[in-house]
């Protein structure tokens, strides 16, 4: 009973494990939601002005590797969360970036779907 009582009162406080785990949660789902935004809005410019948006290298910081990550690169010189995006992926703490071929496609057929279903 007493633990009950206990759990009653660090809950009715949000002093929970729990409380810190839904937080970091929360805090990550927010940065994934800026990091696609931003994304996004590069493919849908690229695609606007009818630009090649990719070459055959994949890698960011590297030669002819296309417009989108040229773009997500330049971007990063002015934003915070691209620049922890780009930190991230430089020190091998993230292994899906979201800057890869397969995510590209599938936002690009996302948006074009988008596209067709307004005409």
């Amino acid at each position: 009973m007493n633990e009950w009582i206990d759990l009653e009162m660090r809950l009715s406080k949000d002093k929970i494990i729990d409380k810190h785990v839904q937080e970091q949660i929360n805090r990550d789902k927010e940065h994934w939601r800026k990091v696609l935004l931003r994304i996004i809005v590069v493919i849908k410019t690229l695609g606007k002005n009818k630009l090649v948006l990719r070459e055959k290298n994949e890698k960011i910081y590297q030669e002819s590797n296309g417009n989108i990550l040229s773009l997500i690169e330049m971007i990063a010189n002015f934003d915070p969360i691209m620049q922890e995006h780009i930190h991230r992926i430089k020190n091998d703490e993230i292994n899906n970036h979201y800057l890869g071929h397969n995510i590209q496609n599938e936002l690009i057929n996302l948006l074009a779907s988008e596209i067709k279903n307004k005409n």
